[in-house]
Order: C-alpha cells, then structure tokens, then sequence
C-alpha cells in the first residue's frame, strides 16, 4: 500500500486542559516517546543470547513545551493535581493530505516540571514546562477524520 508524503509543521499545534488555566505563548512541544519494557525469561537451556519477553505495561510520555516566558504570566503548579491535558496537532490542509479534524493526544496527567529561563543580554528568556501522562486514563493518539 502506497503512503502519501503529507507530513507537515508543528505550525498551529496547541493544548488545554481540563482545570488548570495556565496559558503561555508556545514556541515548540516535545512529545517524548511510548516505551515498552523487556522482562528477561532466559533458562539455562538458553545458548548465544539471553532471551525476553515484552513487559505488560508501557510507560506514557512526558509532554515538553518550550514557552516565552512573562514575568507577568503564572506558572502551572508542580505536582498539582491530576487533570485532563489534550494536545491538538495541526490539522491538515492542502492536497493529498487533508483531514475533516485535527488529529489529538489526549490523558489524565499533571505538571511536573518548570525549567526557569536564563537572565543574558541579547536572549529572549524561554522556559520550558514538563508534563507528564499518569496512566491512568490514556494517553491516547487520535488520528483526524479523513475527508
């Protein structure tokens, strides 16, 4: 099966959630990775290489946002509590590749991190928030609605 090149920018990504009203100007967001873990089962009739098999859980990503920073803007609560966070991909225009809806990422999850921006001459200052899925309700990758 043929797969169109539709790929595209991050340009007209963004994110809400459920309770918190934190709001800031995003220059990016990192979307980390799914991972699977491997349970070693090996035996002593195993010869050349240990053997495994897949964990039964998966660690959910962490979401990471690099934001112009305000002194005049609130930071989220670190460690507060858990809510719903929802990131929105872009949705897709153009030939080939156009979507009815934007495509999503959605969970339970809390922030965990605030990086403060460094003080120099001639910078911007730019920091950078953590997020993180608690696993308790997704994440779940939603694909947008085919035209």
């Amino acid at each position: 099966m043929a797969v169109a090149n539709v790929s595209d920018t991050g340009l007209g990504a963004s994110i809400g959630y459920s309770s918190t009203s934190f709001a800031a100007r995003i220059k990016s967001f990192s979307l980390g990775s799914w991972t699977g873990g491997k349970l070693e089962d090996s035996t002593l009739a195993s010869t050349t290489y240990k053997e495994y098999i897949p964990d039964d859980l998966v660690d959910p990503n962490d979401i990471e946002m690099e934001i112009y920073f305000s002194t005049s803007q609130a930071l989220p609560t670190v460690n507060g509590a858990a809510e719903t966070i929802t990131l929105t991909f872009p949705q897709r225009t153009g030939a080939g590749g156009e979507t009815a809806s934007a495509a999503s990422l959605s969970g339970t999850g809390f922030f965990t991190q605030v990086d403060w921006p460094e003080l120099q001459i001639g910078s911007i200052q730019m920091a950078t928030v953590r997020m993180s899925f608690d696993g308790k309700t997704g994440p779940t990758f939603t694909l947008g609605a085919a035209t």
